[in-house]
């Protein structure tokens, strides 16, 4: 975190001194932006529930290329640190195998691992990001100008951890678990931290449309000051659901009187209401 601060700061300073280079009629305008954002996942499956409103926290460099006083195009690199909540419905007891923070796919047990009953799950993902969006500009009035921007959100993740809220129980053996009569008691457990095989949950890459409007004012020389409020829709999935092979899942439940175990996969997508204010030179 602390490395992507001095490096966007870095850059802004470099773009500072261009800045000033190029006069009051420019065609870039490079900057610092911090973007505070709510995140609302749909699930697409009923064995998951929202749990709450997820939070967004992203730092970034914005540039915008003006082609003309009305017209232009917004871009940079942001990075999106983020947040949300699952809760697991009761009447379909989920579970999964691990090994201390590794989450053990199908294909990969080897009989000896932890069995954990998940109720809840909070996801923790880092994304670096990359806006593309057309900008439309009123002519100054005075100090200030207002504009409109619609266009696409592109982030590819960089890493991705979990919290989960369950419990654990004496034997790893679902059947016995499962089994009427069962006398196996839950001890309540969090297990922090956690991680899966890399693809094997969060997708990779996420996808939004947006809209956007807000303001600029210019309250010293080639200096501006921004805020805007967007709205995006998510085009990709939250998490890898096409995959088909139960060798490469982790999640399971019993429903009604199975005997085997019914892998799945969470399923969801994402809208975002976002505030962002930033600095461009």
């Amino acid at each position: 975190m602390k490395r992507l601060i001095v490096t966007c700061l870095a850059v802004s300073f470099s773009a500072l001194v261009f800045a000033q280079e190029t006069g009051t009629d420019k065609k870039a305008n490079v900057g610092i932006a911090y973007q505070f954002g709510m995140n609302f996942n749909k699930p697409g499956t009923n064995v998951i529930e929202r749990d709450g409103v997820g939070a967004q926290n992203m730092i970034g460099l914005n540039v915008n290329f003006n082609f003309n006083e009305n017209i232009g195009l917004s871009t940079g690199v942001e990075f999106d640190f983020e947040s949300f909540k699952y809760s697991f419905v009761d009447s379909k007891s989920t579970y999964y195998n691990y090994s201390d923070k590794k989450i053990s796919k199908k294909n990969e047990l080897q009989g000896g691992e932890d069995l954990f009953e998940l109720t809840g799950r909070k996801y923790k993902n880092i994304y670096a990001t990359i806006p593309l969006m057309l900008m439309f500009r009123t002519n100054a009035i005075g100090d200030f100008r207002y504009y409109g921007k619609f266009g696409a959100r592109t982030s590819f993740l960089v890493k991705s951890a979990m919290n989960d809220v369950g419990n654990v129980f004496s034997t790893n053996d679902v059947a016995l678990i499962e089994a009427p009569g069962s006398t196996f008691t839950a001890a309540p457990k969090e297990n922090e931290g956690m991680k899966v095989p890399y693809g094997n949950d969060a997708f990779i890459i996420r996808s939004a449309l947006g809209i956007a409007g807000g303001a600029q004012w210019n309250f010293t020389g080639n200096t501006l000051l921004f805020a805007e409020i967007g709205f995006y829709y998510g085009l990709t999935p939250m998490h890898v659901s096409k995959d088909k092979k139960e060798d490469n899942m982790t999640m399971f439940n019993r429903v009604d009187s199975n005997t085997t175990n019914d892998y799945f996969r969470i399923k969801a997508n994402q809208t975002q209401l976002c505030l962002k204010i930033g600095i461009l030179f």
